[in-house]
């Protein structure tokens, strides 16, 4: 699976969080695992499309978050993690009632 960033930022990312390369691998493992999960339960309307297809249309700032939280509990900061996590989950909600 290929995030939808280029091996510069993806690059950048990695000496962010200061992740070695087994943990970089982990992290990259964890995320396709999450979107696959995902992908098997996709909606009626997207059946027809490939995994692959799908996570060609993956916004890059949904990858950054993506990266960012598996990336830090690799890292051995799981709390981090969560607390991102969690906020990620009420900005979207907060988005959906102002949209709704």
């Amino acid at each position: 699976m290929k995030l939808p960033v280029d091996d510069t930022t993806l690059a950048s990312w990695t000496t962010l969080l200061g992740l070695t390369d087994k943990q970089t691998a982990a992290t990259l493992e964890d995320i396709e695992k999450t979107l696959r999960q995902g992908y098997e339960y996709r909606p009626d309307e997207l059946r027809d499309a490939t995994f692959d297809q799908l996570i060609s249309d993956m916004d890059k700032d949904e990858a950054a978050l993506m990266f960012l939280i598996s990336g830090l509990r690799q890292a051995g900061y799981p709390n981090a993690a969560y607390d991102i996590e969690v906020r990620g989950i009420f900005a979207t909600l907060s988005s959906l009632q102002h949209t709704g």
